[in-house]
């Protein structure tokens, strides 16, 4: 709460009501007041504590909020003050000091903070910030009885308006400071104003240990947009961002790390910088869970963001706001069948205005991943079939090193530096089985394939960035440039023998490698612009631009001539550019209780496919999106996004790449993008979230086969458009508490349905189908230093594109303990618990093709965590956020 109070207001006393009003509790009306007006109050909990008041909502309807504070608060000896256009505050009415000149009387004025001053200055902290919301008294300097006093602003300005002659002299606190007591001054008679040069405060002599802030956060937050999910307070907060990505409500990893919130193509976002798919599966693999403070996820994006995403996740990391060194430790491992271990290593230095963070790690580990599946493709044979067993061992070895920089310019400008860097090797067995034969029957040969992998891969991000917050945070500026290289070279070697059903050999085909390299990079700027004008208008703008170069080499060879020789064939030499230019502006209204939202963003696509094709494409995406506040605890919002999903670049190539003997997977360069169309209803209930979500889906994008060979049992695969497709899903959202030491977290889709129809291998399809999932989290707090999580979750079986996929279940659990007063932090898990290690299921029924494939990875798992923090340092203030975040934090 404020421990500050600005000046007093004269309130002019008002005519009593004919009619007797009951009595409220004055906070109870303050926070409809809240609702209504769409500001916020500041004040001392104390000062309001059992304070009733007569009021008609009524008899006030259309007055203005200084009419209706007036009335409040006079009979409670309160006094209020405008600090700016969203916050107010409230405090007990000083007491007039009895002074020798009658002349220097203290005389409040019915004025606020944008008035003319008659005695102005600034306060700032020992490194030269504005110190906001720190009190300043004007006292008598002949006997330093009390005048009047202030509250600086957001910018570390104080005023008193209207002063009478005379002496007076400053005493200014804040917290954390010494107090600072100026010499006297004169404010003579007719003087426009009196200037007060910066005061400079002096820390006080205390340290870390000595101060003590106890808060407390809600594991999930709700908002009206998106749901805020503090890692920090997570007892899952173990391994890698994937790990802890798991366990957040709505979002779902799949067996190739790619992720999706609600269902939806999601952006990921690092500290608010965008972070290029290339190189996103090795940044969440490798980014300790334990230096994730939180993450957003926003389900319903604006126009701000690109129009290849419905859904937004947004990871912020923790940063240090401690002068000197502080950094931490951690050793994370895990092991299943196989074993993963990391050691990480961060620090940051901050001295005034410049802060550097920088962090390494090594991750070293075993990941199997193995496919067993079986298709039948021969119309003229209904029963023959082919099995196609694969299973890949990985040995993994991966090197990390992150560093970010900031420069505080000035008051309001921060400049930026950030790096990524990462190399990889993965290397081991990749070996496959492949059986021919009559379902129920014995197998007439089978085909073994002993083949390796070893492939090394690199990718860096570089990225500069500029923040700037003007005129009270009316004006923010964001700039920023990132430039991604990524390379990789894998290379495949395929000797192979073929069995007959009674396990002799019938011969050894010839053996064939492939060598698969691409390089590619991205390029990013952007710029981000928005104003706050009055009567709660905001306008926000942007621009951005994209390009990728794409270079890919494939050089397939075999020994079919008694040599090794390549096949031109299955060998490619691609190089591809592709540039996206876009442009956008969202424009927001408030009222009292409501809101809305229009936006709109424009994308140029310039695509040339050396020796193919050049195209280029203009595509137009509104958004729109409404919220009408009922009460505090109730409010209903729709909206409206469209959204493209580009096939990938490689994708569009004309490649033919061996997965083994039978299954080759090929580009399609006649795909078109897909076009989402997305509705949303929402309510917030109290803690209560619903959200209704409705989208309909052109050119839906999916990998399907394209062609047979009858003769030798290979098939080709495409990735292709469907004609159409839908998805329509309710999605629910609990916390509760249930007392001090039980909270519960609860999230999922009671029903939903997907639809999907279109073309493969030359006849029509369509599949259709509701599903449902629930995911619950019970957190207890054994101790005030022990905390056990237990998450359960299950879905159904449910369809995406023209595929069936089978529902899973299972438990997973967590303890953290921390140690050391908090420097310390030990946390053991272990995932799918209960039930049967979870597999993936995927079955597909085409006509002449059908097939089914169950994915299974080494999913049950130990873990074990340890952080060790360091660093012992005087606390130094937090950079300022000029606006309304931190009048509201002072709640």
């Amino acid at each position: 709460m404020l421990q500050s109070f600005a000046f007093a207001r004269q309130i002019k006393p008002v005519e009593k009501q004919s009619q007797t009003v009951e009595k409220q509790a004055l906070n109870k009306i303050l926070n409809e007041l809240t609702v209504q007006h769409q500001i916020n109050f500041l004040y001392e909990e104390a000062s309001l504590k059992q304070k009733m008041v007569a009021y008609n909502a009524a008899a006030d309807k259309g007055k203005s909020i200084a009419e209706v504070l007036n009335g409040l608060l006079l009979p409670l000896n309160l006094s209020w003050f405008k600090v700016d256009a969203k916050n107010y505050s409230i405090f007990i009415t000083p007491k007039k000091h009895t002074a020798p000149d009658k002349s220097i009387e203290m005389k409040a004025v019915n004025r606020d903070s944008s008035k003319v001053e008659k005695v102005a200055g600034s306060v700032l902290d020992e490194n030269g910030k504005p110190l906001e919301y720190t009190t300043v008294i004007l006292l008598q300097a002949v006997d330093s009885t009390f005048v009047i006093q202030s509250l600086t602003d957001l910018q570390g300005v104080f005023a008193f308006p209207a002063i009478k002659p005379g002496t007076y002299m400053l005493k200014v606190s804040s917290l954390g400071h010494q107090a600072y007591f100026s010499k006297a001054f004169n404010v003579g008679a007719g003087t426009a104003a009196v200037v007060i040069p910066p005061i400079a405060m002096k820390a006080a002599n205390k340290t870390l240990k000595e101060v003590r802030v106890v808060a407390r956060k809600p594991l999930v937050e709700t908002k009206s947009d998106r749901f805020i999910f503090n890692v920090e307070n997570s007892a899952m907060a173990v391994g890698n961002s994937l790990q802890v990505l798991r366990s957040a409500p709505f979002v779902k990893v799949s067996t190739d790390n790619s992720l999706t919130l609600q269902g939806k193509r999601t952006m990921v976002l690092i500290d608010n910088k965008p972070v290029p798919e290339v190189a996103l599966e090795n940044i969440l693999l490798t980014m300790p869970a334990g230096n994730i403070e939180k993450i957003e996820l926003i389900t319903q994006p604006s126009a701000r963001y690109d129009a290849s995403y419905g859904a937004v996740i947004n990871i912020i990391t923790k940063k240090s706001q401690i002068e000197g060194v502080t950094g931490n430790l951690r050793a994370d491992g895990s092991a299943g069948n196989y074993a993963t271990g990391s050691v990480n290593a961060g620090a940051t230095y901050k001295r005034k205005n410049f802060t550097i963070y920088a962090n390494a790690g090594l991750n070293r580990g075993d990941n199997y991943f193995s496919i067993e599946s079986e298709r039948f493709q021969d119309p003229t044979d209904p029963s023959y079939y082919l099995t196609n067993n694969w299973t890949r061992l990985s040995h993994n070895k991966i090197y990390t090193f992150q560093t970010n920089m900031e420069l505080q310019l000035g008051k309001n400008q921060t400049l930026g530096l950030f790096m990524d860097l990462s190399d990889v090797v993965f290397k081991g067995p990749w070996t496959t089985t492949n059986g021919f034969g009559r379902k129920n029957g014995k197998l007439d040969s089978v085909l073994y394939t002993d083949a390796s992998f070893n492939q090394k891969g690199n990718a860096q991000t570089y990225n500069i960035n500029y923040h700037l917050l003007s005129d009270s945070g009316k004006n923010e500026l964001t700039v920023l440039g990132t430039f991604t290289p990524w390379q990789r070279d894998l290379r495949q070697s395929f000797p192979s023998t073929l069995y007959d059903g009674n396990g002799q050999v019938i011969k050894n085909p010839p053996l064939y490698q492939m060598q698969n390299k691409g390089d590619i990079e991205v390029f990013i700027a952007q710029a981000d612009y928005s104003h706050q004008f009055k009567k709660q208008w905001t306008f926000e703008t942007g621009l951005k631009y994209q390009h990728t170069n794409s270079k890919t080499i494939v050089n397939y060879e075999d020994y079919k001539t008694g040599q090794l020789e390549i096949d031109p064939n299955f060998s490619s030499n691609n190089s591809l550019k592709e540039s996206i230019t876009g442009a956008y502006g969202t424009l927001t209204k408030d009222w009292k209780n409501d809101q809305l939202q229009l936006g709109f963003r424009a994308e140029v696509s310039d695509v040339d496919f050396e020796g193919n094709f050049k195209q280029r494409k203009y595509n137009f995406f509104p958004t729109l999106r409404y919220q009408h506040t009922i009460n505090k605890d109730f409010n209903l919002s729709g909206s409206y996004k469209k959204t493209i999903r580009r096939p990938a670049y490689t994708d569009l190539v004309p490649y033919s790449v061996f997965l083994n003997q039978y299954s080759i997977e090929q580009g399609n360069p006649e795909m078109v993008p897909q076009f989402d169309h997305t509705y949303t209803l929402s309510a917030n209930l109290h803690k209560l979230n619903i959200s209704l979500s409705y989208t309909d889906i052109e050119g839906m994008i999916g990998l399907f086969p394209s062609q047979q060979d009858y003769a030798t049992k290979v098939t080709y695969y495409k990735r292709q458009n469907l004609k159409k497709a839908s998805t329509v899903a309710l999605y629910l959202f609990y916390p509760y508490q249930i007392n001090e030491w039980w909270e519960t977290m609860n999230s999922g889709t009671p029903i939903g349905h997907n639809s999907a129809e279109g073309v493969v291998l030359g006849t029509s399809h369509k599949l259709a189908a509701f599903y449902s999932d629930f995911r619950t989290a019970q957190i207890f707090k054994i101790t005030k230093d022990l905390k056990l999580q237990i998450d359960a979750y299950f879905w159904t079986k449910y369809t995406q594109d023209l595929g069936s996929y089978q529902g899973n279940k299972n438990i997973d659990a967590s303890f953290l303990l921390n140690l050391w007063n908090g420097n310390g932090q030990l946390r053991i898990a272990g995932n799918e618990l209960v039930f049967r290690r979870n597999d993936y299921l995927l079955k597909r029924d085409y006509g002449t093709f059908r097939s089914a494939e169950r994915i299974h990875t080494d999913s049950r798992r130990v873990f074990v965590g340890f952080t060790y923090k360091f660093g012992k340092s005087r606390i130094a203030k937090p950079d300022s956020k000029l606006g309304n975040e931190d009048a509201m934090k002072r709640l």
